[in-house]
């Protein structure tokens, strides 16, 4: 049997075949998360001591999901991800700019389009 398109894609990246249920490491071409799971991942990723984002350009967090804020648990939350991207270089969607899921569809992540250096397609 040919292989899966995950079984390729994932063999492009690794340079290597890989098959289902092979453990592979592979470069990431995005990270995102949004407002709701972004605070949870900011307060772990400073927990253990990391520092800096290995490649800040590529992760975007997304103020959309708790949009305008309704507490101001949800609003600290948003202030920690501003923050954290401004300390750090990742790429923030504000307020107003879409949901993440679209957003990265549209302008992240595209059939083909390297996202070695991240930016929205205009």
């Amino acid at each position: 049997m040919g292989m899966t398109l995950a079984e390729k894609i994932l063999s492009a990246r690794a340079k290597a075949p890989c098959r289902a249920g092979d453990i592979v490491i592979v470069p990431v071409d995005l990270v995102f998360a949004q407002d709701t799971t972004g605070p949870l991942t900011v307060r772990q990723f400073e927990a253990l001591g990391l520092g800096k984002l290995a490649n800040p350009s590529r992760m975007v967090f997304f103020l959309d999901h708790a949009a305008p804020p309704p507490s101001k648990e949800l609003a600290n939350d948003h202030r920690l991800l501003r923050e954290f991207a401004q300390r750090t270089g990742a790429v923030l969607s504000e307020v107003g700019e879409g949901i993440c899921h679209q957003r990265v569809v549209e302008d992240y992540a595209s059939p083909g389009r390297s996202l070695w250096v991240l930016t929205p397609t205009p």
